[in-house]
């Protein structure tokens, strides 16, 4: 593991209300003790889930090993915070608590829509969500109206992919009723038994059956339409004027970290860091394989593919889960690509993951 000396994590309970308190609960994962900042500006990046859902293994890899501190250098620290979901993340970016947050693409684009001065500068494509029933019964799309079934917070990430999957078989959010079981929550509830049906990862599906219970998919957001746009990382447009240079070194050590975990040597290293998750070493490892192969993380490019965000917007909108400011929205107003250019133009020649090299995970994203 590369030595860590200004990179600092911290977990943090939320939903936000209001302007919001963040209430920094204990250390979080790292398995490097880092010293007290030394820069003159710390970078707060919020990730979803306490503990972290599986999105987050990258920001730790790039924590963990050195990736962010090797770009910043002196000019900046750098400390990852876990919400409760990342609708509280990007909360806290409005609100100017934190800098950068991870947060779910139609919830983004829903509070951009309502005057939120947010950008986005990186994302993530490729969308994984699915419905998981423990219950045999409940077996397809149809089989969902009137049952209760777990989602993050309203707005949030599992809400609006819930929205989307209802839709396979003309079903509404109203046909169903949602219960709150933010990040792994939904995951531990099924596998206690406590709740029958919930919007899960592909990870925690596999955990759950790794627990003895056997998992039946309704239905999956890619049924739906696979080329929806899954996630991004946002700040705001007043942030980013003032700290350009600082967010393009956070992109290089993403560039670096996610070239790192394509590296079958790394392999190992890699699904450890995946327990974060609360996933088992051998769920972590199949899942991490899996994400790998369905360029989960932005590999190569920038994860804002300008044909998955716009088609995401119009779906949501038509969906009514992003109101009608979003007409408005056009992709050059919701992204800013610029960054990511800038980063790969100095680190993308050392770090771009040969294609022969992405093969050797590829997967149908199932």
């Amino acid at each position: 593991m590369g030595k860590v000396r200004r990179a600092r994590v911290l977990r943090v309970i939320a939903p936000i209300v209001g302007a919001g308190l963040v209430l920094l609960v204990g250390a979080g994962s790292s398995t490097a003790a880092p010293t007290s900042p030394r820069a003159s500006y710390e970078i707060v990046m919020g990730v979803p889930g306490i503990p972290p859902v599986f999105l987050g293994v990258r920001p730790y890899i790039a924590w963990n090993h050195g990736f962010y501190e090797k770009f910043l250098g002196k000019t900046a620290d750098i400390r990852i915070q876990d919400f409760t979901t990342g609708t509280d993340a990007m909360r806290a970016v409005q609100n100017g608590q934190i800098d950068l947050a991870w947060a779910p693409t139609p919830t983004v684009m829903a509070a951009m829509a309502s005057g939120a001065n947010l950008v986005a500068i990186e994302g993530m494509d490729t969308i994984d969500w699915r419905i998981g029933s423990i219950d045999p019964a409940i077996s397809s799309c149809p089989a969902l109206k009137g049952q209760t079934i777990g989602v993050d917070t309203v707005g949030g990430a599992r809400y609006n992919a819930l929205i989307g999957m209802l839709s396979k078989c003309g079903l509404t959010i109203g046909d169903v009723k949602t219960v709150n079981f933010p990040g792994a929550a939904g995951m531990n509830a099924q596998i206690a038994g406590q709740l029958q049906v919930n919007v899960d990862h592909i990870d925690e599906v596999q955990q759950i059956e790794a627990a003895g219970k056997k998992v039946t998919i309704p239905v999956k957001l890619t049924d739906v339409d696979p080329y929806q746009h899954y996630d991004m990382l946002v700040t705001t447009k007043d942030k980013l004027a003032q700290n350009r240079a600082l967010y393009v070194n956070v992109i290089k050590g993403d560039i670096a970290a996610t070239s790192w975990m394509y590296d079958p040597k790394n392999l190992v290293a890699a699904s450890k860091t995946g327990q974060i998750t609360g996933d088992s070493l051998a769920v972590s490892t199949s899942a991490l394989r899996h994400y790998l192969g369905i360029k989960w993380w932005n590999v190569n490019a920038s994860g804002l593919t300008v044909q998955r965000i716009t088609r995401t917007l119009g779906e949501y909108l038509k969906l009514g889960a992003i109101p009608p400011g979003g007409n408005a929205l056009t992709y050059k107003t919701m992204t800013d690509t610029s960054l990511w250019k800038d980063a790969w133009a100095a680190v993308g020649k050392q770090y771009a993951v040969p294609a022969a090299r992405i093969g050797t995970y590829a997967t149908a994203n199932t």
